[in-house]
């Protein structure tokens, strides 16, 4: 099982084959991505895409391939913005975020809507569960009021289903010590920050094939954000 998760910074469509391309993914989970009925004419339809979005032109998407049986999982879009729930096959679920900032609750802002969502949503959560996407959030972020929960707080858990961040995991990391970026801001190389993750269940990172994030040169004329690719 291949899987991407990318913030494509707007009009995946015309950036779509290059993910295709270099990663030929089952699943994508994107960010920023435009409504289903601009994708269609150019992605063809051996791909299911479940979107959701108040913005027409920049929502969160779920790809993949039509070999999937993918079911998507009830959600209330109104206490958290960006978030999709999938079962995919009998074999696992997918968790996919775009943590935005929250006009309405500043505790929810950010890393505060991941907590919220997984929360929210407990009972659908399992040891088979991935939790992925733009969580716009870094342990060492200051802050200055209070969240519903930071993400030392969906750290720990996530720990309790037994489920990591594929990078720290794979890379021997410490969080807030990453050394592989996941996002320039103003696309500038050196304003660098890793704040996009694939948390994975543990028994399928013991069976990773393949985990990269996207290399700066190669990536940043397409978007401020790099993507993460894992097979399994």
């Amino acid at each position: 099982m291949k899987i991407v998760t990318w913030n494509c910074n707007g009009a995946y469509r015309n950036n779509y084959k290059r993910v295709f391309d270099v990663f030929d993914p089952d699943i994508m989970i994107i960010q920023e991505c435009e409504e289903p009925d601009k994708l269609q004419n150019v992605i063809d339809g051996g791909y299911n895409i479940f979107w959701v979005g108040d913005d027409k032109n920049k929502g969160l998407s779920i790809i993949s391939k039509n070999y999937l049986k993918i079911k998507k999982l009830s959600v209330d879009e109104g206490k958290v913005s960006y978030i999709l729930l999938v079962q995919v096959n009998d074999d696992f679920k997918i968790a996919a975020f775009w943590a935005m900032n929250s006009k309405d609750d500043k505790k929810q802002r950010y890393i505060g809507q991941v907590w919220t969502g997984l929360n929210e949503y407990l009972d659908e959560l399992d040891d088979k569960t991935i939790v992925i996407g733009d969580f716009n959030w870094n342990v060492k972020f200051p802050l200055s009021y209070k969240l519903y929960g930071d993400l030392w707080d969906v750290i720990g858990l996530l720990k309790d289903y037994q489920i990591e961040s594929s990078y720290h995991y794979l890379k021997d990391k410490d969080f807030g010590e990453e050394t592989d970026k996941t996002f320039y801001m103003y696309r500038k190389e050196d304003k660098p920050y890793h704040i996009d993750y694939i948390f994975m269940p543990k028994l399928f990172l013991e069976n990773v094939k393949q985990f990269s994030i996207g290399n700066y040169v190669e990536w940043i004329k397409y978007s401020d954000h790099m993507p993460l690719f894992i097979e399994f």
